[in-house]
């Protein structure tokens, strides 16, 4: 199991269709960590979707994430596929419907490839998710 784990939740007064279309959405999901991204492969069925590859982060440090399994409305997981300073990575979010709002349980799990980077990155998207995920999810509530 890998070394690092992030666990991180937001209770969303939105409808679960509404939220899991936002965070299947990869240039929307970059804003909650502050970032940009885009896809550089589609996905099977839908854009987004099971396959769909997106490209996060800038230049030579760029690094892609494929989506591995993909159930509207319930869950999205993925995995780096390609660059990055993370091995045996995986990112895993849960949807749940509680009556018009949407409980998202998020948890990435991950080790680093040189010593020390693990919990760094640990601690950098914790903070990143913390700085810039409530205004991108307030607007998603205002939408």
């Amino acid at each position: 199991m890998p070394a690092q784990e992030v666990r991180l939740h937001a209770h969303i007064n939105a409808p679960v269709e509404r939220v899991f279309a936002f965070f299947a959405d990869h240039e929307k999901f970059a804003t909650l960590f502050g970032g940009s991204c885009r896809r550089v492969r589609d996905g099977e069925g839908d854009p987004n979707g099971l396959h769909s590859v997106r490209r996060m982060g800038p230049g030579p440090l760029a690094f892609d994430e494929t989506i591995t399994e993909f159930v509207p409305n319930e869950r999205i997981a993925y995995q780096i596929s390609r660059g990055g300073p993370l091995k045996n990575h995986l990112g895993v979010i849960r949807f749940s419907a509680t009556g018009d709002a949407t409980d998202v349980d998020y948890v990435i799990r991950f080790d680093g490839k040189l010593p020390g980077v693990g919990p760094l990155v640990a601690k950098a998207l914790s903070l990143a998710w913390h700085r810039s995920s409530p205004r991108a999810l307030a607007a998603l509530e205002r939408a």
